[in-house]
């Protein structure tokens, strides 16, 4: 880097860095996902404050989840899948073939994520009830910042962390984005195994990917070149304006108004 450039990137004492000229005091790997995968989106949620309205599948996954904790704590598989099935139907406004087959799934995908935890017993929760938080804290050219996450299911007698993933096609092997929020958690826990158990309608699978050390560097290296960009204007709207959006982007596929109104495309 020449001594010019030096000169317009380093921060004085006195200068906010972008996180902080945009007021953000945390982050989290799938911020992180999200802002590699589609940059324009990321600003939409993050800066602009548009949320992104969750589809059937997000829906499905989060009622799933929801019963499968509830049953792991003594709750009853019927009350479990009684209590899922209704939360679906009052968050899913649009009944079509999607979302009845998201529907359909709930209660196999309840079946089977048990037949695969229920041996590890009650998991450990917050005092509170909910995920566990970790964090570590990345930090670069003049930022300091901490990375966030919640962990789904904590066996400490197992010396286990489960993350459940909930899908309609079972994968042989993690995304790039699942690997990097493995070793985030891996990192976070230390020697407690972390493992993410997929579930489909009809089969499971177990799946630990990964390298943490190169994956906890990719993480700060995306930290630092948001940073960078983000000090670039404190307007959100201006740094909207300077983004690449594609349109075909799936993240686009339930708020295409939004898209529309925000990007002009």
């Amino acid at each position: 880097m020449t001594d010019a450039l030096k000169s317009t990137t380093a921060l004085t004492s006195v200068e906010q860095n972008g996180f902080e000229m945009h007021g953000i005091q945390h982050s989290s790997v799938s911020s992180q996902n999200l802002w590699q995968s589609n940059p324009a989106m990321w600003i939409t949620q993050y800066l602009l404050k548009v949320k992104r309205p969750p589809s059937a599948a997000m829906i499905r996954g989060i009622v799933s989840e929801d019963a499968v904790s509830a049953v792991l704590c003594g709750g009853s598989v019927s009350d479990a899948l009684k209590a899922a099935l209704k939360k679906f139907d009052d968050q899913v406004f649009i009944a079509n073939d999607t979302t009845e087959k998201e529907r359909a799934a709930i209660e196999p995908i309840i079946e089977l994520a048990l037949e695969q935890l229920k041996e590890y017993g009650e998991p450990d929760f917050e005092i509170t009830g909910g995920q566990k938080k970790v964090s570590i804290t990345c930090s670069g050219d003049g930022w300091k910042l901490p990375v966030i996450g919640y962990l789904d299911f904590v066996f400490p007698k197992h010396g286990l962390v489960v993350d459940l993933k909930t899908t309609m096609r079972l994968p042989s092997k993690q995304s790039a984005d699942h690997v990097r929020q493995r070793c985030f958690y891996q990192r976070c826990v230390g020697n407690i195994a972390v493992k993410f158990l997929y579930v489909t309608p009809k089969k499971t699978n177990w799946l630990e990917d990964g390298d943490v050390n190169e994956q906890l560097e990719l993480i700060k290296a995306t930290l630092n070149r948001q940073e960078r960009f983000l000090r670039v204007s404190k307007d959100p709207e201006f740094l909207a304006s300077i983004i690449p959006v594609d349109p075909s982007h799936f993240y686009w596929s339930d708020c295409i108004e939004q898209r529309k109104k925000i990007f002009g495309i």
